[in-house]
């Protein structure tokens, strides 16, 4: 009992010690999961997941995301996308007491475990880029899209400027575009996955047919050695602008 609580002091010590985050630019380190759920045990790993991400955003200074998004064609099939303002606030996370009970709790619920650690790439959403008048920046988001692509290594610069274009104006001027999050596999960066969310279906649709969605995809078609595609809905998604922390 001892070594616990002297172990929980330096974790809260570690943590408000810690910057302070608040906004996707400060976000450098990610952590992807992909998890298979036991199908008789979604209920009660949905009621843990919701109980463990609450209490992180809440309490948890450098913490700043937590979503996690369920295949739309298997629904025991989740994705988590998780950021932290750095390394050292993914392994305090890892240490917290609600993180350990949600562990300890999950494990017999998991069927199949599949992480990676990634590093941002461009992280975009209504909260950090300038939008246009009239445009609104709370939207309630039912649509996930994901994306894995593999870049051709000497295509990385040229892909790189695509993307920031596109996504700094689909962010700045359409009404069902929430965020477009790109990050890239650690251990190779010309791996990128995409997490965008739209409003709606519709939204995701209507931006597809835009200019500047149209430019990024011709223009990047001929740098993309591999596409992988997968529509998602909300599971869980939490982030610092959504839950309330404590002051």
């Amino acid at each position: 009992m001892r070594s616990f609580f002297c172990r929980f002091l330096l974790v809260i010590m570690m943590m408000f010690c810690s910057i302070q985050s608040a906004n996707a630019n400060e976000v450098t380190s990610i952590r992807m999961a992909q998890l298979t759920i036991k199908p008789d045990q979604m209920e009660k790993f949905s009621t843990a997941v919701k109980e463990e991400m609450e209490a992180s955003l809440r309490v948890e200074p450098n913490v700043f995301a937590l979503y996690a998004v369920a295949d739309k064609n298997e629904p025991t099939r989740l994705t988590f996308c998780e950021m932290y303002a750095d390394e050292a606030a993914y392994q305090i996370h890892r240490e917290t007491p609600h993180f350990q009970k949600y562990f300890q709790t999950t494990s017999n619920m998991i069927a199949e475990r599949v992480l990676m650690e990634a590093v941002p790439f461009e992280l975009r959403d209504k909260h950090n880029t300038e939008v246009a008048e009239g445009v609104p920046t709370d939207i309630k988001v039912t649509s996930i899209r994901m994306a894995y692509l593999r870049i051709k290594p000497d295509q990385m610069e040229n892909f790189t400027a695509a993307v920031k274009e596109e996504m700094e104006a689909s962010l700045r001027v359409e009404p069902g575009v929430f965020a477009l999050y790109a990050v890239t596999d650690k251990s190779d960066p010309t791996r990128i996955i995409f997490f965008e969310m739209y409003a709606d279906e519709a939204a995701y649709q209507a931006h597809r047919e835009t200019p500047h969605f149209q430019k990024y995809f011709q223009t990047t078609g001929d740098m993309i050695a591999e596409r992988v595609l997968m529509e998602s809905v909300p599971f869980e998604l939490r982030d610092k602008h959504n839950t309330p922390t404590v002051q």
